[in-house]
């Protein structure tokens, strides 16, 4: 048992800190086992997510104290995560499509072919560069890849098929598994320590993917197929030899980006399926209601805890005869 403190919950780097070494532990025991590779900011967050849920009963109490139980945070890991995880490389034909597909709707949002905004709200309106907003549809769709690789790897006779198409106009509630026959939402997530599932009004199921990209998930892209080192190849041949300042800013890029040899496809993308929730067995949380570790709500939706959600394979069965893609 681990004493944990509310204050630890409350600060990532702190419960990190706190657990670092359990962690590279579990780490190199779920490589061992399973083959499976997380780093120390993957674990660390996914397992403060599980402690602030308290998802599988992870934390244990003795009066108003708190302690990681093990036991259940082991049965967590092996009996959760591990399962419900779907690793992806750069090479992937569905990761292919998302990177053109976001390319080309980030294009059309600029020379206005999409309703699509490209403003971002907060306390003023900022307009968003081109590269953040191909990566934030980058992120946006790739729950949706994931989701669809996990179920039609549990599940061979079902085809999930997602919606590829760019419209004109901004679509509300549009169905985020094309051939289903209920609607559908798919929130891919890159907080790794959240623990609110949700979904929009009109919606019939909600579900949760959280995401682990690299920091700069479209470059990496460039590094990995060629496309960066022959930028520097040319930039190299532009810049003078007596550029001594640029020549070793172009030394220091090229040992970072060596590391990867080219046309080698190394960077892995993780999924972690957190689970499915009907809309119509929860109420809508109103706006400026305030929720444990998200703040306060700017607009009416389903908010549901990751804890509560539905993720056995024979819910996952279930959801599936639900919406129409499987015979039970």
């Amino acid at each position: 048992m681990i004493r944990i403190l509310k204050s630890e919950l409350n600060n990532i780097p702190k419960f990190k800190r706190k657990l670092s070494s359990y962690i590279q532990d579990q780490i190199k025991h779920i490589q061992e086992n399973h083959n499976i590779s997380f780093n120390e900011e993957e674990l660390s967050e996914l397992l403060l997510s599980a402690c602030r849920s308290n998802d599988l009963k992870v934390i244990s109490f003795k009066g108003n104290k708190m302690f990681l139980d093990e036991e259940k945070t082991s049965k967590w890991i092996y009996e959760k995560l591990l399962p419900n995880t779907v690793i992806l490389k750069l090479d992937d034909q569905d990761i292919l499509r998302l990177l053109i597909f976001c390319i080309e709707i980030t294009y059309q949002m600029f020379l206005g072919g999409t309703k699509a905004t490209i403003t971002a709200k907060g306390f003023r309106e900022r307009r968003r560069t081109f590269e953040s907003i191909l990566v934030d549809q980058f992120i946006g769709k790739l729950g949706e890849i994931m989701l669809k690789k996990f179920l039609e790897k549990n599940f061979t006779k079902v085809r999930i098929e997602l919606d590829w198409e760019i419209s004109n106009q901004l679509q509300k509630h549009k169905n985020d598994i094309k051939n289903a026959k209920k609607k559908v939402s798919i929130k891919s997530s890159p907080a790794l320590s959240g623990i609110w599932a949700e979904a929009e009004k009109g919606y019939d199921y909600g579900i949760m993917v959280k995401c682990s990209v690299p920091q700069q998930p479209i470059l990496q892209f460039f590094i990995e197929v060629c496309g960066f080192s022959r930028l520097i190849d040319f930039a190299e041949g532009k810049i003078p030899a007596d550029d001594l300042l640029f020549k070793n800013y172009l030394k220091n890029i090229k040992k970072r980006i060596y590391d990867f040899k080219c046309g080698e496809i190394k960077t892995e993308l993780k999924g972690f399926i957190c689970g499915y929730f009907k809309t119509s067995k929860d109420k809508l949380k109103n706006v400026n209601e305030t929720l444990p570790y998200l703040g306060k709500i700017r607009e009416e939706r389903y908010l549901v805890r990751i804890d509560k959600l539905k993720y056995k394979k024979e819910q996952w069965e279930e959801f599936l005869y639900k919406i129409g893609l499987l015979n039970l």
